[in-house]
């Protein structure tokens, strides 16, 4: 059984998790699946090219089940904590924008879970639309969850508006940099977008990769900043400290 409206935190079955916890996993569990599987894919001589994309690291091998793994548990304690802030903030918010908000975190909750099996080497078409939802839909939900608080903690807000700016710029640079390339591409060797090697991007992925990490890194800063938000309005931050 699920039960969301507790005072003490979500259950699952017989498992209590704490507001504390949660907002605590929701970042901590894709940091260190992403740093393992880059390190290991790294490490046991997979990788095509440095820099390389996140999902690259998605290989068969050791790196593909902890990519895997980690992803799906992500995509799991990202929608319970989407679930569980509307809960918390839904008396003393802008209702409207904290629902939208909701449904964005849902929505890209469950594309990051399709995500974590449509890897990009078997199902590129697939794995290219679930990242789209994941980022722009995670950067989306960051922007109107905050944005639908009344009264923001002071250190989550500003935690969070430097983690925003920075994602919109990656954002826009990964973007950008890896379209240039696919065009560019495409026009040369006559081939469509899903069939260009990777090898052939590059150029292009030596700006785009780095700039996918820093936007990975501050979406997870616009996680653990609601730290703060989540505390100022659960019970059990009375007895319990997190993060600052």
């Amino acid at each position: 059984m699920l039960d969301l409206k507790r005072k003490d935190g979500i259950r699952l079955s017989s498992v209590v998790l704490s507001d504390a916890r949660l907002v605590r996993l929701s970042w901590l569990v894709p940091l260190c699946s992403v740093l393992v599987a880059v390190t290991l894919h790294l490490v046991l001589g997979n990788a095509r090219d440095l820099p390389f994309f996140i999902s690259e690291a998605d290989y068969p091998g050791p790196e593909r089940f902890v990519f895997t793994t980690g992803l799906l548990i992500s995509a799991v304690l990202h929608c319970l904590l989407t679930l569980r802030m509307y809960i918390l903030f839904k008396s003393h918010s802008r209702r409207r924008i904290l629902f939208a908000a909701t449904i964005l975190g849902v929505t890209s909750s469950t594309h990051l879970a399709v995500l974590a099996f449509a890897n990009m080497y078997d199902y590129i078409v697939i794995h290219v639309y679930t990242s789209i939802v994941v980022f722009h839909g995670g950067f989306a939900w960051a922007i109107l969850a905050h944005y639908s608080l009344a009264k923001p903690h002071p250190k989550g807000r500003q935690i969070r508006l430097a983690s925003i700016a920075i994602a919109f710029v990656s954002l826009m640079v990964m973007t950008v940099s890896i379209n240039r390339g696919i065009t560019q591409v495409r026009s040369e060797l006559g081939l469509e977008s899903n069939l260009i090697p990777l090898n052939q991007l590059q150029p292009w992925i030596v700006v785009a990769a780095p700039a996918e990490f820093i936007l990975f890194f501050s979406l997870l800063g616009c996680l653990a900043s609601f730290s703060w938000d989540v505390r100022d309005n659960s019970s059990q931050f009375e007895k319990t400290a997190i993060e600052g």
